[in-house]
């Protein structure tokens, strides 16, 4: 059986309009999912977010070939610097060490990065308002900069820093459920 050039065109022709159907009917569903995006993303924006107080107590870069730390204090709890040395080599994030009656220990990591980089931390914000899932929730924003304590040090160094945050300084009742970070390279 023989199917003739205009027969082969014309089931590409039906076989095109039934997919074009199919899609249709997905971007329908799909225009839903985008204004729902849009309307969660405009609550998010009218959200009012309060600075966090924080003290940098160490700042920390670990490479095979050297360490290089700077203090802000010069006695911390032993628990706590432990801690912190433990999680030296974490991942690129932020993770709750310890919490006291007066204060919360906070491990912010950049990662890995060249070792005559490194980070300050921009900013430190909270909101006691409800985000989608995420209420309580710290966002740490991180700023790159060029470290002249490190300049000509070799390879890659993971850096870290602890800081202390107080209790008195986040909103009423709060803590910190989860940690967002933002700003690296």
């Amino acid at each position: 059986m023989r199917v003739s050039i205009s027969g082969r065109l014309m089931l590409t022709m039906i076989a095109t309009m039934l997919l074009v159907a199919g899609c249709h009917g997905q971007r329908s569903n799909d225009s839903k999912e985008a204004q729902t995006v849009t309307e969660e993303a405009h609550k998010a924006a009218e959200i009012k977010y309060m600075e966090v107080p924080y003290t940098q107590l160490l700042y920390t870069k670990t490479a095979p070939e050297f360490t290089w730390e700077h203090r802000s204090v010069e006695h911390l709890d032993p628990d706590i610097q432990q801690l912190y040395d433990d999680g030296i080599n974490r991942a690129l994030g932020g993770w709750v060490l310890k919490e006291t009656d007066q204060e919360i220990y906070l491990l912010v990591s950049g990662g890995q990065l060249p070792s005559a980089k490194g980070f300050r931390i921009a900013s430190l914000k909270m909101t006691d308002q409800k985000i989608g899932d995420q209420k309580k929730h710290l966002y740490i924003t991180l700023a790159s900069y060029e470290d002249d304590g490190t300049e000509g040090y070799p390879g890659q160094a993971s850096v870290t820093s602890l800081v202390a945050i107080p209790k008195s300084g986040l909103p009423s009742g709060a803590a910190i459920h989860g940690v967002t970070m933002t700003g690296v390279d």
